[in-house]
Formats: structure tokens, C-alpha cells, sequence
């Protein structure tokens, strides 16, 4: 939702965690005001985007090029917002395992009504 109708937002909280490693930054920032300006006044606010893209792709070693950063960031900047977010989640939670969803140990779905199995139904 931030991303299609606050994109401001969402382009400087992933700004902030590319670049100081933030989990939680702060919803307005300086990079949020800048792209605000840039989009606003001129139309160019992809230009911030393209640049945290291409960061990201050097520092954790993903795909594409300039080219492919300035696409994504010119002609869909929501999208583009929204897929680096999710990156950063994602590269995040491999780093630290700890951070996120914990995973449950031998958890099992069965119907409601029904026995485990090798146990008498009562």
C-alpha cells in the first residue's frame, strides 16, 4: 500500500536500510524529502530510486546493470519501490535468521476431528 500511494515513504525507509543497515527507519527522511522534491518539481525522482538499485545489485551481488536500474526506476517507480523493499527483506532475513517469522519445528496440519496417527480416536 505504501508503495502505490506513499512512495515518497517508502523509497527513503529502503534508502535507510541500504545504507545504515536500519530494520525499522523512521517514515520521513531526508532521501523521502529529496525524492518528493525531485518527483514533484521535476519529474525525476527515479533518479534516487536508480541509484539505490544499483547499490543494492553491487552490494549484495544480484542482477542487472544501469541500464535495467533506470528502466525499472523511469517507467513503473511504485514497482520498482515495492521490489527493493522486498529485496532488502529478504537479504535482511538471511543475515540474521533471528529477525522475522521463527520457524516451527515439526509442525504438522491434519483435519480437525482426526487422531494422529497411531493414536485411538476418542
Amino acid at each position: 500500500m505504501k508503495g502505490c500511494f506513499c512512495p515518497c515513504i517508502l523509497v527513503g525507509q529502503n534508502h535507510a536500510r541500504l545504507q545504515k543497515g536500519e530494520t525499522e527507519p523512521d517514515a520521513c527522511s531526508g532521501w523521502c524529502a529529496a525524492w518528493c522534491g525531485l518527483q514533484c518539481g521535476l519529474g525525476v525522482g527515479f533518479i534516487l530510486q536508480m541509484m539505490d538499485r544499483m547499490h543494492i545489485n553491487e552490494k549484495y551481488n544480484l542482477e542487472g546493470g544501469a541500464c535495467g536500474a533506470c528502466c525499472k526506476s523511469f517507467l513503473c517507480s511504485c514497482c520498482e519501490a515495492i521490489q527493493t523493499s522486498k529485496e532488502l527483506d529478504y537479504v535482511q532475513l538471511n543475515q540474521n535468521p533471528r529477525v522475522g517469522y521463527p520457524r516451527q519445528e515439526k509442525m504438522v496440519a491434519r483435519p480437525q476431528g482426526q487422531a494422529p496417527m497411531g493414536y485411538p480416536q476418542a
